[in-house]
């Protein structure tokens, strides 16, 4: 298995800032996130009016990519955000004190999938074998199931090359055979079904069928210095959880809102679910397949990286 891929982790390491204090409650937590339906949380409760009727004082920053939020947590610029086990295991292992202490999108298996050209004579995994795939992101959760959903499907992931594509540019990517198929979510999986792309596997299969797709994180240090403000935020965050779940016109109009996308696109695709809990069931499948594949230098344990709120 061959990447091509660039790295952050090194810049983030030498951002790590002095704890923050703790304050009164309505002191400002800065939130990053990505116009992402997995990602939305924040935008759903700033929206609709649930931090502020929560008494919370929250800006939401929405970045263009989640190496984005990762690398402002690790220097401070934000104080809290979204992202999945890799990432944020990457980053304990290079010395960023992050843990996760609420649930955000849960995993739905038609948000995302494998797909190739609808002339391909690709079928199955082993007919990928020797060929060029494409990932949103490199040594990184959108990889590490590529691999793994490879091996346990008949195919050999050492034989296999792994570039990096935007999820906008993955679509024509495969028509052109630029990659021989391409992990593809939403909404770029319901465009790319619609122009004729076929799908041939659910490469997140292989975490299971009840998992968390991303987390709220934060650096262990102001996890600590504010306790009470970051249980109060979590509470705001289950809440936004299961309004999202019971609203999806509302939320789609707020995610077609900030993402750019068009309204009709966002009703017709396949939502996140939300999740209610973080329990270390729903984390240790990516972190047991994330040391089996050396994406990670260690074998972590979830619950280490979960914090006791």
């Amino acid at each position: 298995m061959q990447f091509v891929r660039s790295t952050f982790l090194s810049m983030l390491a030498a951002q790590v800032a002095l704890p923050v204090a703790a304050g009164a409650e309505s002191q400002l937590i800065r939130i990053g996130t990505t116009a992402n339906d997995s990602f939305a949380e924040p935008l759903y409760a700033k929206d609709d009016g649930i931090f502020e009727r929560a008494g919370l004082n929250c800006d939401v920053e929405v970045f263009t990519t989640g190496a984005g939020v990762t690398t402002a947590l690790g220097g401070s610029a934000i104080e809290t955000g979204i992202t999945n086990a890799i990432s944020l295991a990457n980053a304990v292992e290079h010395g960023l004190p992050f843990q996760f202490y609420a649930a955000a999108a849960t995993y739905n298996r038609e948000e995302v999938a494998l797909v190739v050209a609808a002339d391909s004579p690709y079928h199955q995994a082993k007919d990928l074998n020797g060929k060029t795939l494409g990932t949103s992101a490199l040594k990184d959760a959108n990889s590490l199931h590529i691999v793994a959903w490879m091996d346990k499907n008949g195919g050999d992931s050492s034989s296999v090359q792994l570039v990096e594509i935007p999820f906008s540019a993955m679509a024509e990517s495969v028509r052109r055979g630029t990659v021989a198929a391409a992990v593809i979510g939403e909404p770029a999986l319901t465009l790319a079904k619609a122009e004729g792309l076929r799908v041939i596997g659910h490469p997140m299969d292989v975490y299971g069928q009840h998992f968390m797709v991303g987390a709220w994180f934060a650096r262990a240090d102001y996890i600590a210095a504010n306790t009470g403000l970051l249980r109060q935020l979590k509470a705001a965050i289950y809440q936004t959880a299961q309004w999202a779940n019971t609203h999806p016109d509302q939320s789609a109009a707020i995610l077609a809102k900030y993402s750019k996308m068009d309204l009709e696109l966002v009703k017709k695709m396949n939502r996140a679910p939300y999740g209610l809990e973080l329990t270390p069931s729903m984390l240790q499948p990516y972190l047991d397949l994330g040391y089996k594949y050396k994406f990670l230098d260690k074998q972590l344990k979830a619950s280490d990286l979960i914090a006791k709120l």
